[in-house]
């Protein structure tokens, strides 16, 4: 099954001005956001067929990828409390 990039401004359209302040201002969600853009990819490049990996690898890729979502989300909402 195919997945598309999951831009995250796209799933959280309500928190962008938290999003971009936190993509500007904090270097600990920059880490999150820069793995989670990682493994996003690297999830659309075996779903699109570009590398392989096994099923149980992607399960865990993607398992991760949700985690960082999770958190990454949870850091926005905190953010847009603040603002």
């Amino acid at each position: 099954m195919r997945t598309p990039h999951q831009n995250l401004t796209d799933s959280f359209p309500d928190l962008k001005e938290a999003f971009h302040h936190l993509k500007i201002n904090d270097h600990h969600f920059q880490h999150l956001l820069k793995q989670y853009e990682e493994l996003d990819t690297l999830v659309h490049k075996v779903d699109h067929e570009q590398e392989s990996m096994s099923d149980l690898e992607l399960e865990k890729v993607k398992k991760e990828r949700v985690a960082l979502k999770d958190t990454l989300y949870s850091l926005m909402v905190k953010c847009k409390a603040e603002l």
